[in-house]
């Protein structure tokens, strides 16, 4: 072999060190073209700047390992919140039809009752002006009167099911407030961007509690948890999150291959990936 065409040791390793990022990004890529594929929504350069930018959002969230992230809540903060979510939210709610039942009146005062002294004010319309559909929900401490309350909005412009789960990711931070403490921050905003909440304990913990309130242990069973995406695991993960999507998608009459905007669907794909993601390292880390 003539010099030109030898590879030095140095730059062998090189390559070999990056061979299994390479592998990784077509299989996200392979993995997007199949959900993308499965919406009807066609993976190419017609997509625009806005639906580039949620798919970004959406490959981080395929690629990390949930089980690995650092935001995880630990063990016994996991318990405590299934426990709450199976005993104070479920229970609590005499039919208990899905995410889009936890704004009922008597279950936001139970669990003012039970994670006060706040009391919980819920405002929910639609939105669509400024950050417009961006902007999901938010919660925020304020005083009404001469009552400190804990305030949460949420966009009733989006899908039904998509209000249903900001309204629970809302009540999880007034949850975590109760039992670990909250941030100075006296606002909280739920936006688009799923991935950022891998690295922030609060932002997973409210997730954990719509992935608890969505997901059964017995639903997750059945489809099999998700475990680190890996070079020809593509086709096994994309059956298990269809599998998800189907379980969830008629229960909120929520069809993400018609309607609305090619930005809201990858997003409320993202969402529910994200969602089914959390649940399933919340059952093999700790049997919740």
């Amino acid at each position: 072999m003539s010099a030109a065409l030898s590879t030095s040791p140095y730059t062998a390793k090189r390559i070999a060190a990056r061979e299994p990022d390479a592998l990784a990004v077509r299989e996200v890529d392979n993995l997007v073209s199949k959900l993308l594929s499965e919406i009807k929504l066609p993976y190419g350069p017609s997509l625009t700047k806005q639906v580039l930018g949620q798919l970004s959002d959406l490959k981080q969230i395929l690629s990390a390992d949930y089980n690995e992230v650092p935001a995880l809540p630990s063990k016994p903060l996991a318990k405590e919140l299934a426990r709450i979510v199976a005993t104070d939210i479920k229970q609590h709610i005499h039919t208990y039809g899905g995410l889009t039942d936890l704004g009922n009146e008597e279950l936001l005062g139970h669990l003012g009752k039970l994670f006060g002294p706040r009391q919980l004010e819920l405002r929910a319309e639609p939105y669509t002006t400024g950050a417009g559909l961006s902007l999901r929900g938010f919660y925020c401490r304020a005083d009404v009167g001469k009552k400190s309350k804990f305030v949460i909005f949420v966009n009733t412009a989006h899908h039904p099911g998509a209000v249903g789960a900001t309204l629970g990711h809302e009540l999880g931070h007034f949850i975590y407030g109760s039992l670990v403490g909250e941030k100075a921050a006296h606002t909280a905003f739920m936006e688009g961007a799923f991935s950022k909440h891998l690295s922030e304990g609060d932002e997973l913990f409210a997730d954990s509690l719509v992935a608890l309130a969505a997901y059964s242990p017995e639903l997750i069973k059945n489809i099999g948890g998700i475990s680190h995406l890996k070079p020809g695991s593509s086709d096994d993960l994309f059956n298990r999150i269809k599998s998800a999507y189907n379980s969830i998608g008629p229960q909120y009459d929520l069809d993400l291959s018609k309607g609305k905007s090619a930005t809201l669907r990858v997003r409320y794909l993202t969402s529910m990936a994200h969602f089914f993601k959390l649940r399933c390292a919340l059952h093999k880390s700790f049997e919740v």
